[in-house]
Order: C-alpha cells, then sequence, then structure tokens
C-alpha cells in the first residue's frame, strides 16, 4: 500500500499548544480525514526548502520512501525571509539557478523522490490572514524576490509534477468568508470573557498558522485534487465530506487569566527595585514571600551595573511554578534585536532550581504585592539552571508545561565568581542563544517563537536570577535590528 511523507514548514507540521485557545494545526495533521494511508509527518516549523536540508528528518524522510509512496512538499513561508541567509531561497529565478526557491525544490525533493519511484506533489503555501480582506503582496506569497505560488505552479508545468494551488483555495475562502469570520480558521492565542462567557480574544490572532478548522478545511481542498486527478492514491480517499464549523473547539486545556499589559510609566522606584535605560525592577510568580526589603529580592541599578536576584532561598524555576527577579524590558512585537550582556554571579546558595541569565518571554508584571501568583508562561533564557547535582546551559518553555533543558550539563553548581557572557538574538520567529560560562560556550537555535506570548504588542527582555542567586550584570547591550516579518 502506498504511503504519504509530509516535509514543510509549520503550516504543514504537528503542534502541542497546551496554552493557545485556538491551538496550532498544520494540515499535515488533518490529511488522516480523508486518506485511508500511512502518514508520515516530518514537517519542521520555521524551516524553509533551503533549511530543511540541514535537518535529520531530511535524511529520516528520503532513507524511508520507498517506491509506490507519496511525496508531499508544502514549502515557501520560510523562503521568503531575505533577512535570514540560512533560510532565503529567490523566487524569481529559474530551476537550473543553483540555490533558487524552485532549484532546490526540484532537485533536492522531486527529483530525488522520482528517482526512487516516489510521487511527488509541489503545494502552494496557504495565505496569510489579511485584516484588509484584499489579499496581495506578502499575503499570498509575492515579495520583491518573487512570486514564490508562481513559482511553484511553474515548475510544476515545467517538470510535469501535479501540484496544487493551496494560495488560491485559501484566499477564496477568507476572502468569501470576510475578516471577522476568518478568525476561527486560524490560530487564537487568548480567550476573553464576554457577557460572562469565554470566547476568543479577536486581538490574539496568529496570521500565520491555522486552527483545527483551518488545517480541515486545507486537508479537504487537497483531497479534493487529489480526486480530480489520475493519481493513484485517489483510490485510497475515504470521504470527501466538507468540514463543518462545529469541528472547532476551544482547547481542553486553555485557562483563562485576565492580562494586562504593565504600564511602566506609573513605576515608582524603591530600596530595592528601581529602572534604568528602559529596564525595569520588578518580581512576580512563586516567589514564597512577598518581594520588599526583607524578602532578599533585589532588581536595581547602581555604580553603572544591574543587581540582580535573591539573596535568600526564595522562588525558584521549575515546572510547574516559576518565581523570579528581573530587570526587564518591553519591546514591540514587531521588531528584531540583539541583547548581550556579561555577568559575574556575586552570591549563590548552590541550590537546586536555581537560575540565573537574560530571558526572552512572552508576558511582564509590576512588582506583585503577594508572594504567590501563577506566572507559568513561554520563554527562552540564556541563563544557568541548576537541578539536583547538575547545572544546565540553556532552557526554556515554549508551549509546554514542563522546563526543556538543553543537553548542555555542567557538573556540579555554578558557584561565587564564576563568569558568564550571554546572547539572545531574535529574526523573527527564529530566536539564537549564545551561553558562554567560564570560557565554555554553548549554542541553540530556537525555530518557533512567533506567536509565544501572551500579550498582543509585546514580547520582553529581561536579566534575571531567583533562589539563593544574585548577578552582577554589566556590558548591557540592548539593539534592535530591523522588523520582524511574520511566520
Amino acid at each position: 500500500m502506498s504511503r504519504i511523507f509530509l516535509v514543510g514548514d509549520s503550516t504543514v507540521a504537528k503542534f502541542n499548544d497546551v496554552s493557545f485557545f485556538y491551538p496550532r494545526y498544520g494540515y499535515g495533521e488533518l490529511l488522516s480525514q480523508y486518506f485511508d494511508v500511512e502518514i508520515f509527518n516530518y514537517a519542521l516549523s520555521g524551516r524553509s526548502s533551503k533549511s530543511y536540508l540541514l535537518e535529520e528528518n531530511y535524511s529520516i524522510v528520503f532513507d524511508n520512501l520507498k517506491e509506490g509512496d507519496f511525496l508531499f512538499i508544502g514549502f515557501g513561508h520560510n523562503d521568503e525571509k531575505d533577512d535570514d541567509k540560512i533560510r532565503f531561497t529567490r523566487g524569481d529565478l529559474g530551476v537550473e539557478d543553483k540555490g533558487s526557491f524552485k532549484n532546490i525544490l526540484y532537485y533536492e525533493y522531486a527529483l530525488k523522490a522520482i528517482k526512487k519511484g516516489v510521487t511527488p506533489v509541489l503545494l502552494t503555501p496557504v495565505v496569510r490572514l489579511d485584516k484588509s480582506n484584499e489579499y496581495l503582496g506578502n499575503f499570498i506569497h509575492i515579495t520583491p524576490f518573487g512570486d514564490y505560488r508562481k513559482a511553484i505552479l511553474d515548475l510544476g508545468k515545467e517538470k510535469n509534477i501535479f501540484t496544487i494551488d493551496l494560495t488560491t483555495k485559501t484566499r477564496d475562502l477568507l476572502m468569501s468568508l470576510g475578516y471577522k469570520n476568518s478568525l476561527k480558521e486560524h490560530a487564537l492565542t487568548q480567550g476573553m470573557m464576554k457577557d460572562g462567557i469565554l470566547t476568543y480574544n479577536p486581538n490574539s490572532v496568529d496570521n500565520s498558522h491555522m486552527s483545527y478548522l483551518g488545517a480541515y478545511h486545507v486537508a479537504y481542498f487537497i483531497a479534493n485534487a487529489i480526486n480530480e486527478s489520475n493519481l493513484e492514491l485517489k483510490k485510497y480517499i475515504k470521504t470527501l465530506e466538507y468540514p463543518s464549523d462545529d469541528a472547532l473547539k476551544i482547547n481542553p486545556s486553555y485557562q483563562y487569566k485576565e492580562y494586562i499589559t504593565p504600564d511602566f510609566s506609573n513605576y515608582k522606584d524603591s530600596e530595592f527595585f528601581n529602572s534604568h535605560d528602559e529596564f525595569y525592577g520588578t518580581a512576580f510568580g512563586m516567589l514564597d514571600v512577598v518581594p520588599d526589603k526583607d524578602s532578599g529580592y533585589v532588581a536595581k541599578y547602581e555604580n553603572n551595573k544591574y543587581i540582580v536576584g535573591c539573596y535568600k532561598a526564595n522562588g525558584k524555576l521549575n515546572s510547574t511554578s516559576d518565581g523570579l527577579c528581573h530587570m526587564i524590558k518591553k519591546v514591540d512585537k514587531t521588531k528584531n534585536f540583539i541583547f548581550s550582556a556579561h555577568v559575574v554571579i556575586k552570591e549563590t546558595l548552590s541550590l537546586k532550581q536555581s537560575a540565573i541569565g537574560l530571558m526572552l518571554r512572552g508576558d511582564a508584571y509590576l512588582p506583585q504585592e503577594t508572594k504567590s501568583e501563577g506566572r507559568i508562561n513561554n520563554y527562552i533564557a540564556s541563563a544557568l539552571l541548576t537541578t539536583d547535582a547538575l547545572t544546565y546551559a540553556i532552557v526554556s518553555r515554549i508551549m509546554t508545561t514542563e522546563i526543556v533543558k538543553e543537553p548542555n550539563v555542567i557538573d556540579g553548581f555554578y558557584k561565587k565568581g564564576d563568569i558568564l557572557d550571554l546572547k539572545i538574538e531574535r529574526l523573527g520567529q527564529v530566536v539564537f542563544v549564545d551561553v558562554t560560562y567560564n570560557g565554555i560556550t554553548f549554542k541553540k537555535t530556537f525555530t518557533d517563537f512567533d506567536y509565544a506570548s501572551i500579550d498582543k504588542d509585546y514580547i520582553y527582555v529581561s536579566m534575571f536570577a531567583t533562589k539563593g542567586t544574585v548577578g552582577e550584570f554589566s556590558d548591557v547591550n540592548f539593539k534592535i535590528t530591523g522588523d520582524a516579518k511574520e511566520a
């Protein structure tokens, strides 16, 4: 029996959005509604046709494809990212222009599949949601470097490869619905209370990624196109029923909490928290004690350095409760940046669940007046985190209740006097993280941070520390590097 393998970007891939109101779904996850075959979805968020070649999944797919299988190829969204040399491919060049979009799609995917007796299927990218409901330019993947939909369609004609125009199909669907009704076709991060009823918050819409309903519609478009083709795959279609709007459900794991963007214009300095250069001292989360002058928490600027952390064993960084002290800065969500600092660990009690570093996160709060508030949200940290007897470099929490520790292990706990050089760089939904600890450097690239926030307008960067750790942050540099492109 034939099988379907999928390669592509986040619009194809699988997600696990435990915190979204309407979670993201790639259309690859809904194809099983229509096809009675094994389906293997190897798509990866944030990748382009070029960058995917560097992934282990690329090798896995071509090692496992066999004669009679089908390879669905769904790229385009990230090939357009002309500010990222790792992902960018030109859509206005021909198939024989090495490194172009058409060249890579054909020689690295379609032709390799054909040589194995596998049938390639080219898929043009789904549109991005357009509030004006006009669907021009970047919304339909037309950029100064080419029309990426047209490039795929032309390649299909030139090389006689079956092609499905999802750009036109999704554009026509969303235009017919109108912007307001199109919202439910897309992922939404947040809910809101309206007349006492929990409903979706339109301000939290993800313009690039589909909801379950949106992905279901795309899967239908694919099945319908296959049914009208001469491909052998059509005999495995089990239904062509159009998706019902009832298919869309609120995420049962979603927990509503009212969130208000902090108004730092009302911030008041104190002897243990103050502000400098748009960084504001604050502490929030499961702090164990009220953050006052006796709690041990400190986040302030003095003598040309930032002093951040907690002198006592209060707060923590773990899977169920974060309690952190920060010097935090608000950043427009549409901007790219580089954030770096030199850190000397001034105090540590050598306890597990202690941490220190730089953080990029999706929410922020003024200094709270209680000792405990649930503040579990998504973040990426260029930081050190201690466990029972080890220290990990670089940690994150993205769409999960668990902290993800990278396999960068340091034996034992960090010590007083240890030195860190830290950097976080944002480039759209891609985030590059560096940690240099006592001369040893660790690196990690995160590819899916575009809509990991609960604040509709801002993301936040901070210098932070907790649980018996205090750091001295100097040479702090924050620089906006340009506009962030959508996923």
